[in-house]
């Protein structure tokens, strides 16, 4: 008896499991940024509804983390809540971003401009020094919702803790991280100078 075989052709093209992930985390923060603003401004779905021509129904996937929107529909929904799309599917910062002096390309016998971060926050802007002692501990801080901080180490060493996570920073070492975590700065057996800037999202 022969053996029959079938030619079922190449196996379908897996997708790769990041690509899951990284839509996932979109539509997530698409749901939190879409609800935080509705409801900043006192509006229910229907309202939202009512105001951008998006059906109730889709609003309430969206918020869901459910639906994948087309970039007219956030355009309509960015519009009428007085933003942009970018600040709608911005993603939170889950730790800090850490960019070390030493790993800049800074050749000693040329001038050199290094970009460090970029970022759309577009509402109001904090630029604070501060000066450490030696064994000093700053004020443990939150700045609200979807705020970020930036932190340039100008001298000595200092310690970011952030949800009660240290993170060591030289001299010249740079730090992004969300301001709405609970963060604070320490010092061991040297002073320490800090520059930082809190940005606060425009609502």
């Amino acid at each position: 008896m022969s053996e029959t075989t079938t030619d079922a052709g190449p196996p379908p093209a897996a997708r790769p499991p990041e690509a899951g992930k990284s839509a996932s985390g979109v539509r997530a923060s698409l749901a939190g940024n879409l609800n935080r603003r509705r409801l900043a401004r006192g509006w229910s779905l229907r309202e939202l509804s009512a105001a951008t021509g998006v059906s109730k129904g889709l609003l309430s996937q969206i918020e869901r983390a459910e639906a994948n929107p087309t970039v007219d529909v956030l355009v309509r929904i960015a519009d009428v809540l007085g933003t942009n799309c970018t600040d709608l599917l911005r993603q939170p910062l889950l730790e800090p971003e850490i960019i070390r002096a030493s790993s800049l390309d800074e050749p000693a016998d040329e001038t050199s401009v290094s970009l460090l971060y970029s970022g759309h926050e577009q509402g109001r802007l904090e630029i604070y020094r501060t000066r450490l002692h030696p064994h000093a501990q700053s004020q443990v801080s939150s700045h609200g919702t979807e705020s970020v901080e930036y932190v340039l180490v100008m001298s000595g060493q200092v310690t970011l803790v952030v949800n009660d996570v240290p993170y060591l920073l030289e001299a010249g070492d740079t730090a992004r991280f969300s301001a709405q975590c609970s963060h604070y700065y320490t010092t061991e057996d040297s002073p320490a100078v800090t520059h930082t800037i809190v940005g606060y999202p425009r609502d």
